[in-house]
């Protein structure tokens, strides 16, 4: 005991690195994500324990003396390494087990490949700092340490990637909307890499540290060799995307007057030209709205899907931008609802500040505030009215702390871009684009625009005021009813395990996933958990089992954006076991709710299929093809609109030939309801992609004549500008593309 406390109290400051991990790990507790013992608590870990091993090293090394590091040495820095590792990990545990729970496997897993070995990262820096520098050792290492923490922002400045590898912190995934993190093997190879390097250092340090010159010359030359050699092979291994990895994949190209577009092999090339010609249309729109002509072209990253962009880019569900380097990345099948947001990122660099040519301090209610303002539509929806529905039905935030650091991701992501963009284009149509751009390089709205933000937001507010979204609790509640990540319970834990669940359930796995399933709802309840096992249950002919499930749970997800879908799903249950008065009260009790357009269009549809022969029982039991040959029977006296969103989705994952899919759905149409004009809506879509122009503008005219409310009429109007932008300058902008 007198030896340990000897050795703790010694001046190699070795209680003071201990208290600081105690005091860092319990302060942990406090906050979401890194109170469990999960991915966050073992980054963060990792990166203070590389700096108080590196610590704890030089100061032991500045005691010794003689040609051989001592034995005494060797057991110091055994028993500190052994207490680094084991603190932050009892805390935790301790934590878990009194508190919440997640899995304690996981939790290990991350603390063995992430956070075990920083004490040699750390232990070797200190020792090859120690060995070429006498004096300011400690200050040096500091630098060296902060050099490779900060790797990743060069990576983020000069590379496409958002997701790093990193010694100090091992790995991060991208964004907070990629919840699902796992130990992959490429994560495991990358930590042996780490393990092999640095303790190359380190025993190398052990051996030359009282050799002569020139040993350590060669030693450190050979450093920054391997180094080097890493850095280039990075992108080959998987741990970086350069952008030549990036258009090695991303290897088809076309160039327009404004934009060079990469897309992958997969993509219909065809629609790459309507993709192509939107990015012209919305570049034509946001310079009337920014007031500015960009200098230079904009680079388009198009994904085949988001498991390519995942591993290419880093983030799987989200679209990004980077408006510095003039590039946007995103996924094919986002484009009519991301792709001019993320084209607005790149025409906010006219008055962007920093490096990264964003607003002041990285704001994010400013950088995002300004995408939407610019692109004011949020599924079939304007900006403005999503804004209403959120204050007038008890969704409010402040605004003062919604422009206040980050808070802008202190809630569902939803909420805070409405907001924002909301604010932001009341702010622009008031009062300009130019005293925006002065507020977005640092001022204060004060300074900008003479009033404080608590009386420029009484004039917002008195906009929402007087649109009408009242008395919309259940659309608001489908829109804004969701937990920001940081509010989760176990959410890195619980989206991995949803992850292998449904990948097993989509193997035909019932089985098994239907057991991943019920044991993610042991956790608490989880939506997608709950949808999976009812989906497993009915897969494995136990529909009854299913129902009781769906119904012993709704009451729990009232209130929240989930309880439509359970509704619906409970419907679908009830009409497969042939209850259909059951099926059709629930239907119409969504009708009634309205919860969004997608809900309102998927139960009437089901309210015609179970009028109708009682077609409702082949569809939802056939799969795609028929399902497909369902609606035409259906649709074979009288087009039944509320079908025809529907059947586009199902002709396009079917491949059907659009000539085919005409002769069903293309007649002399009659637009006097709301049903219609959607339906035309969507039509209309669907032809631009098949490149017909001219009968889409038609349709798109027909969708108009209905007059369907202030916001949905907003949105045909937009899409009817669009198309007639469209049937009007393509063939001349089609004469410009290269292939």
């Amino acid at each position: 005991m007198s030896y340990f406390k000897k050795i703790l109290f010694a001046k190699n400051y070795l209680a003071v690195y201990l208290f600081c991990i105690i005091i860092f790990n319990i302060v942990l507790l406090n906050y979401p994500l890194t109170n469990v013992f999960g991915f966050e608590f073992s980054a963060l870990n990792s990166m203070l324990l590389v700096l108080l091993s590196g610590f704890y090293v030089i100061t032991l090394l500045k005691k010794e003396s003689g040609a051989n590091l001592s034995a005494k040495f060797k057991n110091n820095l055994l028993l500190a390494v052994s207490l680094f590792l084991i603190i932050p990990a009892f805390i935790s545990i301790i934590h878990s087990i009194l508190t919440i729970s997640c899995s304690f496997y996981d939790g290990l897993m991350f603390y063995f490949v992430i956070t075990f070995p920083s004490v040699l990262i750390g232990s070797a820096l200190g020792m090859l700092t120690f060995l070429y520098i006498k004096r300011l050792t400690i200050l040096i290492f500091i630098v060296v340490y902060i050099l490779i923490l900060f790797i990743p922002i060069l990576e983020f400045y000069f590379n496409p990637q958002v997701y790093f590898f990193n010694p100090i912190f091992g790995y991060y995934p991208g964004t907070v909307y990629d919840v699902a993190i796992k130990i992959s093997l490429k994560l495991i190879g990358y930590r042996i890499l780490n393990v092999l390097f640095f303790g190359l250092i380190a025993g190398f340090s052990f051996i030359i540290i009282k050799k002569k010159r020139i040993a350590r010359i060669i030693f450190i030359f050979l450093i920054l060799i391997i180094s080097t050699v890493f850095i280039y092979i990075s992108p080959v291994l998987g741990y970086s995307t350069t952008f030549s990895r990036l258009n090695s994949v991303l290897n088809n190209e076309v160039e327009t007057p404004h934009f060079s577009i990469h897309f992958s092999s997969g993509i219909d090339k065809n629609l790459v030209k309507v993709i192509s010609l939107y990015h012209e249309y919305y570049y034509a729109e946001l310079e009337k709205f920014f007031k500015y002509k960009l200098t230079r072209k904009i680079n388009s990253y198009i994904f085949l899907n988001s498991d390519q962009k995942g591993k290419l880019f880093g983030s799987k569900n989200a679209d990004m931008a980077k408006p510095w380097q003039y590039s946007i990345y995103v996924t094919y099948n986002d484009y009519n609802s991301i792709l001019k947001h993320e084209l607005a990122h790149s025409f906010s660099v006219k008055f962007g500040t920093g490096i990264f040519e964003v607003a002041k301090n990285l704001n994010p209610s400013l950088i995002e505030g300004i995408a939407v303002a610019a692109d004011p539509f949020y599924d079939d929806n304007t900006i403005d009215y999503m804004a209403a529905l959120a204050y007038k039905n008890n969704y409010r935030i402040s605004l003062r702390n919604l422009y206040t650091g980050f808070n802008f991701f202190g809630q569902t992501s939803s909420l805070s871009y409405v907001y924002a963009g909301s604010f932001t284009k009341y702010l622009v149509e008031k009062y300009g684009i130019e005293k925006f751009e002065r507020l977005y390089v640092g001022l204060n709205f004060n300074e900008v625009y003479g009033k404080p933000l608590n009386q420029l937001s009484k004039g917002f507010y008195r906009k929402l005021d007087n649109i009408n979204a009242s008395d919309k609790k259940d659309e608001a509640d489908y829109y804004y009813g969701r937990k920001a990540i940081f509010y989760k319970v176990c959410p890195r834990y619980v989206a991995a395990e949803l992850s292998d669940a449904w990948s097993a359930y989509y193997r035909n796995e019932y089985d098994k996933s239907k057991n991943m399933f019920e044991e993610i709802l042991n956790t608490g309840d989880n939506y997608s958990a709950l949808i999976g096992m009812a989906n497993s249950l009915e897969k494995l002919n136990k529909r009854h089992t299913a129902l009781i499930l769906l119904k012993s749970k709704l009451k729990y997800y009232k209130n929240t954006a989930y309880y439509y879908s359970i509704e619906f799903s409970l419907a679908d249950l009830f009409a497969t076991l042939k209850n259909y008065t059951k099926a059709d009260s629930i239907y119409y009790r969504i009708v009634k709710q309205n919860p969004n357009r997608r809900f309102y269009n998927l139960s009437n549809l089901r309210l015609s299929l179970s009028q109708k022969d009682s077609l409702l029982y082949l569809y939802l039991k056939g799969n795609e093809f028929n399902k497909y040959l369902v609606l035409e029977k259906l649709n074979s006296v009288k087009l039944n609109f509320y079908s025809v969103p529907v059947a586009i989705t199902i002709a396009k994952s079917l491949d059907e030939e659009y000539g085919l899919f005409l002769k069903q759905y293309y007649r002399v149409f009659t637009v006097k309801n709301y049903a219609g004009s959607y339906a035309m809506y969507k039509l209309s879509q669907y032809m631009v992609e098949n490149f017909d122009f001219k009968r889409a503008l038609k349709i798109a005219k027909l969708s108009l004549l209905y007059q369907a409310g202030p916001d949905f009429s907003i949105i045909l109007k937009n899409n009817y500008n669009a198309i007639n932008w469209l049937n009007k300058n393509s063939h001349y902008i089609l004469k410009k593309f290269i292939f």
